[in-house]
């Protein structure tokens, strides 16, 4: 009979993560062969009309329902075992005030063009980012550029001053709801 030697673990995390709300988030997965992947995401979406906490989405990432473990099933399909990874979670919003006056609908095209906007910022500066994200809404520059910065902060070549400009992205097509 095998023994199993036993670990603690310990996860910390802050209580603003508990809160609903439009937010873009990334994944940060140390692999086995000890190079690093990322999954771009955000909460909040159309069908479910309602804004997940970041915390309901980490967990249900690499849970066992096969609608909302968008991460495990990427990491499958590269054949790497999660239980043989390490992970950080960054989450960063919320994006809208509570009195924001356009729908849910409208909040959820905002987000998706944001999480698209990160996701194609991280792969251009040389992030390897797993996921693919689809969107075509414009993105409104002002809170991409905050929200970079702020992701800036642990994946410093998102940071503004690298080789990577926020022009070069083909997701970027409107400057304040003008077309370029």
């Amino acid at each position: 009979m095998l023994r199993e030697e036993k670990v603690l673990y310990s996860a910390s995390f802050d209580g603003g993560m508990l809160a609903r709300g439009f937010r873009l988030y990334v994944w940060e997965i140390g692999v086995p062969d000890g190079h690093s992947l990322h999954y771009v995401g955000k909460t909040g979406d159309k069908a479910s009309r309602v804004s997940q906490s970041p915390f309901n989405r980490l967990s249900n990432h690499l849970g066992g329902n096969k609608h909302s473990n968008a991460l495990k099933r990427h990491l499958a399909q590269k054949k790497i075992d999660p239980e043989r990874c390490q992970f950080r979670f960054h989450a960063y919003g919320p994006l809208f005030a509570a009195n924001v006056r356009q729908t849910h609908g409208e909040l959820c095209d905002v987000t998706s063009g944001l999480e698209k906007a990160l996701a194609d910022a991280m792969n251009e500066a040389g992030y390897e980012v797993i996921n693919k994200v689809q969107c075509r809404t414009p993105i409104d520059l002002a809170m991409f550029q905050a929200a970079r910065n702020a992701f800036a902060t642990h994946f410093r070549k998102l940071s503004v001053n690298s080789k990577a400009n926020i022009a070069e992205f083909p997701t970027v097509a409107t400057v304040n709801g003008d077309q370029r």
